[in-house]
């Protein structure tokens, strides 16, 4: 897999693709997709440096995934963690090694920017396959996150 930061004309793509995102998910039909939300943190993702966005290319080099995330700080230190914040593939590639190439390219990052850990925190309709990944990436299982809709 080829890969690349973001760039200034992968907007409409990052658009239509956090839109096919939006629609998988479980918040579809109770949540309001934003368009200037997404455009505002695409550009963000360019600008800012403790914010992370890449994404995955095939061998045609074309865009087949990608990966936001960004660097905290503690809220009791000044040492920095990472977090994902968005792993999409395309459902044609799924099941491959586009994934965990997106993780490996963050966990670079997110150590170059002097992380201490890092976060991923799977949807429920992916934790299975993310468990998998999880495994190959020698993450460890630290919690499970439950939540109450309101």
């Amino acid at each position: 897999m080829k890969w690349r930061f973001f760039e200034p004309n992968d907007l409409n793509w990052i658009l239509k693709i956090t839109r096919d995102m939006f629609d998988e998910s479980e918040w579809k039909d109770e949540l309001e997709y934003n368009t200037e939300k997404v455009t505002n943190y695409f550009f963000s993702a360019l600008s800012n440096p403790n914010l992370f966005g890449i994404i995955g290319m095939d061998k045609e080099e074309k865009p087949i995934g990608f990966l936001t995330g960004m660097i905290m700080e503690y809220t009791f230190s000044s040492s920095k963690y990472a977090r994902e914040m968005d792993l999409y593939v395309i459902p044609s590639k799924r099941g491959g090694v586009t994934g965990v190439q997106l993780m490996r390219k963050f966990i670079d990052w997110a150590k170059s920017k002097g992380a201490k850990e890092i976060y991923f925190e799977p949807s429920r309709g992916v934790k299975k396959d993310f468990d998998a990944m999880g495994k190959r990436l020698n993450m460890d299982n630290i919690s499970t996150v439950y939540r109450r809709k309101l």
